[in-house]
């Protein structure tokens, strides 16, 4: 580019020149000039031109004591020492770095012998001449006309319309880039491989990139607004030779503050336990997250709790994300193609969640032909169909996951267990429709997961869900995203540890959703978000009915409950200098609940007690109960210090209408859900956070550093003994407090090399205070105390080493500080019957947890034609055997308090998968 504005300044000034030029001889005595003056003085002695830019001699002071030199000689003597050369261009001098001007067409005659290489015949061509070659190979840069020639332009620039597709596919790719070279300016390909891209009518050379595909280079003739595609071919990389491409979220230095992504092939080189490609375990080594152990679904975000994250797969909120207790992911990965967490910047489109957001997004299956891939482990197996019903414009996607453990809980010695049984099933399916600038798309899911241990407990549960889109370009630069989305959540349970106290009970929940996104390019540097949304909660709680003739139990029915979300917001994404990126959103959410509702009331400054129930309100069907606004306010802003490395500070507000009602750290299938109503208020938090992030590409690594404090009002938090099995009116189980977290993240990551992987370390602490004014009204005596997933300290270790392209070793190494825990430290007895007196809330960890696992990959041959392919990956899951506590509970034995530790995973696992797909190793 500096090239081209040194060859327009030749052009306008050149013939002004001199008419002895550069052999004009002169007197020259300067002492320590700057360049700029030097130049300057020989214009105005000798008419002689000097073309350069200003920061190639900002630092060069010229030093010159000399009588009858020429022009050409002074200007040598004053760059000495420098990279720069200089050149005679028509009468004038030209400065370039490390090259001379190219003033003739270098030597370009054809090889008789077509293998005959190439290098032999460039290797002695300047960098110049070697541009001009390569510019000018036959097929190596074709050219996309854009527009209507001697159509107008409003603003003098034209919008662009550009679609990103996989060749093979016919898939949109998500988030690739096209670089404009002349201008420095860019795009990224957004969920349906669109961008848009302002500019003024001439040529441009561009360039698409995205990692696991061809860099393509074209030139852009530009004529007026118009759009056109671009087709991007995978290609599979040496080891020696990964280059990153594309995905500027992908680049730690470039990415939003606060944003993690996962690509699809580092999951896909994992072990994991059972064989299962598990995402969200994935995740689970990332900084500021960590997961809740063995048999535990769940994710603690910098301090939060599991229902302060949103789970999102095409817009359908999932509120189960496992199958099993935690054991298998609810989301079949093959299918998954881009896998975003969002836990620092939370752009203003999302809501309802104080800590993360998991947002995934499916592939849309293949446009161009039928194939189909799964795999088979010991306990489950998987599979995908995909292919077009209209070529290149309709297509259909469906997974099917199942398993078959049984057989393997009836090898257990343990009668209990043998007699047990353990099964899930999910199914997936979408059909996607393109027709130019518009896109229809559906897709549903539903998971179900029955388990029953002996004659104890019984569980089942599901998750269902539906999103209907619709999204359309109503101009270049204006987008529409429209959406219908249904999900719920059901579970019944049968628990028969005490027959005396047996029961059975039924859960429900709702979610329908209606959301409108639209996305305005104002220019290539200003970007528009904007929407609208609402969303209907549906709570039916059930009933406790007593199971069995020789239960106790009373029925108690917990009601039903509905609450209205109404949201808009507005984001605007600015670069006012190449060096700074600012987002700025706002958010304004409404909420209320809904009757009908019977609610009580008790008396001012009693206990919230039945005993002091003083009056009682009744809400007709569909009446709100009372209204909550929720202004939210996210900045981001992004300094670039070079081009290695960058400083990004994030402010984050939020509102949470929802919670989970469990006193556990872990999501258990019971679990309730819980709308904020007349008594429990919604929480809001305020998070700021900042990071310094640094890519070293010498050495394939990229490194960060982020602190973040986080501070929520009205955190609620479970009074001692709380049963939210025997009353409807949750407001006498829960207070509502304050939380404070805080924290620092440090994470590095090696990519592209044969040996790679990342390693993070969180420091993080959450602590909660619930300080009423009566004693009735705090916890733990209104002193602060950890919550129950406190963990200060967490490493993660993920590495990848490719043997060869057939043999991949990986391992993952975890350690986690403890987790909090309550323990009774004294026994006192009141006529002879004994009571246990409890410490502090929390005031005591159980033991550290750390877990070794390992597997390799072993790929089928590499064969570019072949029907079928297939791999192996044998993994063992806990290495080492160790025990690691889950929990640590007591059982009085003759007269003693005795203590146990819990652990759900004590012995190495083996597990041997074969995955297969049809077409090589590089089909999708």
């Amino acid at each position: 580019m500096k090239a081209v504005i040194i060859l327009i300044q030749l052009f306008l000034f050149g013939t002004l020149a001199a008419t002895n030029g550069p052999d004009k001889k002169v007197n020259c005595h300067f002492n320590q000039v700057p360049f700029e003056e030097f130049s300057n003085q020989i214009l105005m002695e000798t008419g002689v031109r000097i073309y350069y830019q200003e920061e190639w001699v900002s630092k060069i002071k010229v030093t010159i004591n000399a009588d009858s030199i020429t022009v050409l000689e002074a200007v040598s003597r004053s760059i000495a020492g420098t990279n720069l050369k200089v050149s005679i261009w028509n009468q004038n001098l030209v400065l370039l770095p490390g090259e001379n001007l190219l003033s003739e067409l270098p030597s370009f005659k054809p090889k008789n012998d077509a293998n005959e290489a190439v290098e032999e015949e460039t290797k002695a061509l300047t960098a110049s001449e070697e541009r001009y070659i390569t510019g000018r190979k036959p097929d190596v840069v074709q050219t996309i006309r854009i527009g209507r020639s001697g159509a107008a332009t409003s603003s003098g620039k034209a919008k662009i319309l550009g679609r990103v597709l996989d060749q093979e596919t016919g898939e949109p790719v998500y988030y690739a880039t096209i670089f404009i070279q002349e201008t420095k300016t860019g795009a990224v390909s957004d969920n349906n491989g669109f961008f848009t891209i302002m500019l003024k009518p001439g040529k441009y050379n561009a360039v698409f990139d995205f990692l696991g595909y061809e860099n393509k280079k074209y030139l852009l003739e530009v004529l007026s607004n118009g759009n056109f595609t671009v087709n991007l071919k995978r290609i599979v990389f040496q080891i020696e030779e990964f280059v990153v491409h594309g995905d500027r979220q992908m680049s730690i230095k470039d990415k939003d503050a606060g944003l993690d992504k996962i690509s699809m092939r580092s999951i896909k080189e994992l072990p994991m336990m059972m064989g299962e490609r598990d995402i969200l375990k994935v995740s689970g080594t990332l900084p500021g997250i960590v997961t809740a152990g063995e048999g535990a679904a769940g994710l603690n975000v910098r301090g939060g709790g599991s229902d302060q994250n949103a789970f999102y797969i095409n817009k359908i909120p999932i509120y189960n994300t496992s199958h099993l207790f935690g054991f298998f992911p609810a989301f079949n990965s093959d299918i998954i193609k881009d896998f975003s967490i969002y836990k620092g910047h939370i752009p203003a489109q999302y809501g309802g969640r104080l800590s993360s957001v998991f947002n995934i997004i499916t592939r849309q299956g293949n446009r161009k032909n039928f194939t189909s891939h799964g795999g088979i482990s010991p306990i489950a197996a998987n599979i995908v169909v995909e292919g077009p019903i209209k070529k290149d414009t309709c297509s259909i996607l469906l997974s099917a996951r199942s398993t078959y453990s049984d057989w393997i809980l009836k090898r257990i010695k343990d009668p209990t267990i043998r007699a047990s049984m353990a099964n899930f099933y999910d199914f997936s399916g979408a059909i996607n429709y393109d027709i130019q600038k518009t896109q229809v798309s559906l897709f549903v899911y539903h998971s179900k997961d029955r388990f029953r241990l002996s004659d104890i407990t019984d569980y089942n549960y599901s998750n269902s869900g539906i999103s209907l889109g619709f999204s359309h370009n109503y101009s270049n630069s204006v987008r529409g995203e429209f959406a219908l989305i249904g999900s719920q959540y059901d579970f019944s349970t049968i628990d028969r540890q005490e027959i005396s106290s047996a029961y059975e009970h039924a859960y429900r929940m709702g979610h329908y959703e209606a959301r409108a996104d639209f996305t305005h390019i104002l220019t290539n540097n200003n970007t528009l978000d904007y929407g609208i949304g609402f969303v209907l909660y549906q709570l039916d709680r059930g009933n406790v009915i007593p199971y069995g003739l020789q239960s106790l139990r009373y029925l108690t029915t917990l009601g039903k409950e509905q609450g209205l979300e109404s949201s808009l917001y507005i984001s605007d994404s600015y670069e006012p200098v190449p060096w700074i990126n600012l987002t700025a959103g706002l958010r304004f959410t409404l909420f209320t609940p809904l009757g009908p509702k019977t609610v009580y009331t008790y008396t001012p400054g009693g206990p919230v007690d039945p005993r002091y129930i003083n009056d009682t309100l009744n809400y007709a069907k569909n009446k709100p109960i009372r209204w909550y606004s929720e202004p939210d306010i996210r900045v981001a802003v992004n300094f670039e210090t070079d081009e290695k490395g960058s400083i990004k500070l994030a402010f984050n507000q939020m509102h949470q209408n929802l919670f989970m009602l469990s006193n556990t750290i872990s999501v258990a299938p019971n679990v309730q859900w819980k709308l904020a109503d007349y008594h429990l208020k919604p929480s809001s938090s305020n998070q700021i956070s900042l990071g310094v992030f640094r890519t070293l590409a010498k050495f394939g690594l990229e490194a960060s550093a982020e602190v973040y404090y986080k501070r929520t009002l009205n955190y609620p938090e479970f009074k001692d003994g709380a049963n939210f099995l025997e009353s409807p009116q949750v407001e006498t189980a829960v207070l509502q407090g304050k939380q404070k977290a805080y924290g620092i993240e440090f994470f590095l990551k090696r990519s592209n090399r044969r040996l790679e992987g990342w390693l993070t370390y969180t420091f993080s602490r959450s602590i909660v205070t619930i300080n009423g004014d009566e004693p009735w009204n705090s916890i733990n005596d209104g002193d602060p105390f950890p919550s129950n997933y406190d963990i200060p300290h967490v490493v993660n270790l993920v590495l990848n080493y490719h043997m060869s392209r057939r043999i991949t070793f990986s391992t993952i190494l975890t350690y986690q500080s403890g987790k909090p825990i309550t323990y009774p430290v004294s026994v006192y007895y009141v006529d002879g019957v004994p009571f246990l007196d409890y410490s502090k809330r929390n005031s005591y960890r159980i033991p550290n947890y750390f877990r070794t696992d390992i597997s390799v990959a072993f790929e089928g041959n590499l064969k570019k034609r072949k029907l079928l392919h297939s791999s192996l990956i044998l993994s063992v899951y806990n290495l080492t055997g160790r025990e690691n506590p889950y929990s640590v509970y007591f059982n009085t034995e003759a007269g003693k308090i005795k203590s146990y530790q819990y652990s759900v995973i004590g012995v190495p696992i083996f597990t041997a998968t074969w995955i297969f797909k049809l077409g090589n190793y590089a089909s999708d």
